[in-house]
C-alpha cells in the first residue's frame, strides 16, 4: 500500500469512542459522570437506553446531550442523572463528517430506589420508654417517702 492509499484510508476512517468505565452503580437522583475520549472531528451525542423495557425521557437524564468534537481527539465528560430504577446502558454516538454513525461502548448502569427508614413503630416506643422510666421513678420515690417496704 502506497503512502496516499494509507493516507486516504486514514482519512477516511471512522472515529472511534471508548468509555472509561464498564459499569456503575447508583441511587435515584445520583449524580454520575463518564468520560469518553473520542477521535473526530464529529458531533457525540449522549444516549441512554433501558435494559429492562422501561421508559427514558433522556431530557430527565442529562441537559447536556450533544456536543461538537472539532479536533482529532478529545476527552469529553458527560454528566448525568439517575432518574428511573432498574438497568440501563448509556453511550455516545458519533457523527462524523462522512455520516457514517459510529455507537461507542455501553457503560451499564445500574439504578436502585432510595431507602428510607420506617419510623412507623419509633414514636410509641419513643414515649412510653421514658414514661415508664418516669413510673418506676416515682413509685420509688413515693415507697421511701412513704416509709413502704417491699415484702422480698
Amino acid at each position: 500500500m502506497n503512502l496516499l492509499n494509507l493516507l486516504a484510508t486514514v482519512a477516511l476512517a471512522d472515529p472511534t469512542i471508548t468509555m472509561n468505565q464498564d459499569d456503575l452503580t447508583a441511587v435515584i437522583g445520583q449524580t454520575l459522570t463518564v468520560e469518553s475520549v473520542v477521535t473526530g472531528p464529529a458531533i457525540a451525542h449522549l444516549n441512554v437506553v433501558s435494559l429492562d423495557g422501561v421508559y427514558v425521557d433522556l431530557e430527565d437524564w442529562s441537559q447536556d446531550v450533544t456536543r461538537t468534537v472539532p479536533t482529532e481527539e478529545a476527552t469529553v465528560d458527560w454528566e448525568f442523572q439517575a432518574v428511573n430504577p432498574g438497568r440501563f446502558a448509556v453511550y455516545v454516538v458519533l457523527i462524523p463528517q462522512n455520516g457514517r454513525l459510529v455507537a461507542g461502548p455501553p457503560v451499564h448502569v445500574t439504578v436502585s430506589r432510595r431507602e428510607t427508614l420506617d419510623t412507623g413503630g419509633a414514636l410509641p416506643v419513643a414515649i412510653a420508654v421514658p414514661a415508664l422510666l418516669g413510673i418506676a421513678t416515682l413509685t420509688g420515690t413515693a415507697r421511701r417517702l412513704l416509709g413502704l417496704r417491699s415484702k422480698v
